[in-house]
């Protein structure tokens, strides 16, 4: 059995951005001083870089200059940005759009990019067979995978809890593609949704999703991190009730930890451990805290399964 070794980053979401230079500077020293040294190039960062291309180069002087690094990536994501939706007039925008997301990923030394792969909302775009979303991000990574490969950059399909991206679907454009470039991304929160959603009285918020496309029964997830572990570039971690999507920290909800963090330290693809923590605010004791809880999960869980 293939064992990821003990040098996977742990990286952070943290709400580090500000428009101001100096807020900036020193939200970044002050990551850096409570050992967060790993941040996420979250969506918001490279919608402003796109905005302001010239933010790229300042940013990445004041990374360099406080000791800090972007470690993984999220594209933009959203209603008319994800990469399947239907819309043939919109498509091309789309991925072009996404095309200089993956640029400034591989520019800041980023090698995963996380995707949604778009809901299917028959009130927002229209009436479409399921098959037209499906052939719709199909249609998408056939154009992002080459650019992908130019940046040095793999693109990590997400589980949510709609249709499209459910697990069925999602490993089955691994197994079409089969290419180093296109990997798997674990949401721990969705996940368990959608594992423990059938369980739930009354339900979670996952059966509303499908209803809106005509589909009756939800179907529920079994066993989804192990079925991804093969192709996982890189993970989620959050926890959550199983009725929303909580982004708690890790031992707030029912998420089998132990569990998943084995899981995780069998995955010979993963480049990195992500905190999807919701944080309000960049402060220290946040800082410390998250640093201080995921410290416990790795070295708990997967620096010892991995050993």
């Amino acid at each position: 059995m293939n064992v990821n070794n003990n040098n996977v980053p742990v990286t952070y979401c943290f709400p580090w951005f500000s428009p101001d230079a100096a807020k900036r500077r020193a939200n970044l020293e002050m990551l850096r001083e409570h050992g967060i040294e790993n941040l996420v190039l979250r969506s918001e960062d490279l919608q402003n870089f796109l905005r302001e291309p010239e933010l790229f180069i300042a940013v990445s002087r004041e990374m360099k200059e406080a000791g800090v690094r972007f470690c993984d990536a999220h594209a933009p994501w959203g209603d008319w940005s994800d990469p399947g939706i239907p819309v043939k007039e919109c498509r091309s925008w789309i991925v072009a759009r996404q095309k200089c997301a993956i640029a400034f990923t591989g520019a800041a030394g980023v090698t995963t990019l996380t995707f949604h792969t778009g809901n299917v909302f028959p009130d927002l775009y229209g009436k479409h067979a399921f098959d037209e979303y499906y052939g719709a991000l199909t249609a998408s990574l056939e154009e992002l995978l080459p650019v992908a490969e130019h940046a040095g950059v793999i693109l990590a399909l997400e589980n949510q809890w709609t249709p499209l991206n459910h697990s069925r679907h999602l490993l089955r454009i691994m197994e079409e593609f089969r290419s180093p470039y296109l990997g798997l991304c674990c949401d721990t929160g969705h996940a368990n949704l959608t594992e423990k959603g059938r369980s739930i009285p009354g339900g979670n918020c996952v059966p509303p999703f499908w209803a809106a496309v005509g589909k009756g029964e939800v179907e529920w997830e079994e066993n989804l991190i192990e079925k991804f572990s093969p192709w996982l570039v890189n993970c989620h971690l959050h926890d959550n009730d199983g009725y929303d999507d909580r982004h708690w920290m890790p031992g707030r909800g029912n998420i089998d930890w132990k569990r998943i963090m084995s899981v995780l330290a069998r995955s010979p693809r993963l480049r990195s451990i992500q905190s999807e923590v919701r944080v309000e605010g960049c402060n220290a004791a946040r800082a410390d805290e998250l640093r201080n809880v995921f410290d416990s999960l790795v070295t708990a869980y997967f620096r010892a399964e991995a050993e």
